[in-house]
């Protein structure tokens, strides 16, 4: 059975932990202003410090592109931040099923450095698939 602890959720978002080892994040509305985009993105790095975790999931579920100032801010502060603060190590990300929000997500992997790991899926059970062996050795570390 699988269990999570749900962590926040808003009409745009919902931030779940799973004890595997890993948080999940499922976005449903780009639409929301920049500044509750951010906070969203605020609360899954506060998640990841309080449960210790490494690896996160992004399941894109919403019809929108994220806003080019959050892409921005992401590249620039948000992911620097949450490997530092945060340890983050590994991103699966679902992707969105629109090209152009296909795209915008995967510009910004392309801007990441290498410190962190992250991949695109089509489907939920093969993003976890691989993110699970880092999830678990996080565990046990």
């Amino acid at each position: 059975m699988n269990t999570f602890i749900q962590y926040f959720r808003n009409p745009a978002a919902e931030i779940t932990y799973w004890p595997a080892g890993y948080l999940r994040a499922d976005w449903r509305s780009m639409a929301a202003e920049p500044a509750e985009l951010r906070a969203i993105y605020e609360h899954v790095l506060q998640a990841m410090q309080r449960y210790e975790v490494t690896a996160l999931l992004f399941v894109h579920q919403q019809p929108e592109t994220i806003p080019p100032s959050v892409q921005e801010w992401l590249v620039a502060n948000w992911i620097p931040r949450a490997i530092q603060q945060g340890k983050y190590q590994r991103c699966a990300i679902v992707e969105n099923s629109s090209a152009e929000a296909r795209q915008a997500t995967q510009a910004i992997g392309r801007q990441v450095d290498g410190t962190l790991a992250y991949a695109f899926f089509a489907d939920v059970e093969a993003a976890i698939t691989w993110l699970l062996p880092s999830a678990k050795a996080a565990l046990v570390a």
